[in-house]
């Protein structure tokens, strides 16, 4: 138990922390205005490789782990940027004053939870999730 334990990294903890924060922002596009299918499986990918590199890190304590960061960054990042593809006809409509602030609430938020998610990617992408 002790070994496994001390193999975890920083970046381990904080990948962990990264996948949850991605699965609440996958659930939170659900109520989004306007949804792209392709925005969902690159979010949901990010979220599997996440859990991969946990699951790779935590039992034989791969290297191979120490890319899963790095690799659901990007895919969560492709995902935030398709869903903001198909909400700019509705940020424009809010702008002009066609639509209420409200309508995009939802959107925001998961745009918040996203991006926080995609910092933490990146934060342990940088960290690495097998000490050396």
């Amino acid at each position: 138990m002790n070994d496994t334990k001390a193999k975890k990294s920083v970046g381990f903890f904080v990948l962990a922390a990264a996948a949850v924060v991605s699965v609440i922002s996958i659930v939170l596009y659900g109520s989004a205005m306007n949804k792209a299918t392709s925005a969902y499986g690159f979010m949901i990918a990010a979220a599997v490789v996440a859990v991969l590199a946990l699951v790779l890190g935590a039992g034989k304590g791969s290297k191979l782990a120490n890319w899963g960061g790095f690799c659901a960054a990007v895919l969560m990042m492709a995902g935030l940027a398709w869903s903001l593809t198909v909400m700019v006809d509705a940020i424009g409509y809010v702008i002009s004053g066609l639509y209420q602030f409200s309508l995009l609430n939802t959107y925001i938020t998961f745009a918040v939870c996203g991006g926080i998610a995609w910092l933490l990617f990146v934060i342990s992408s940088f960290m690495g999730i097998v000490k050396q």
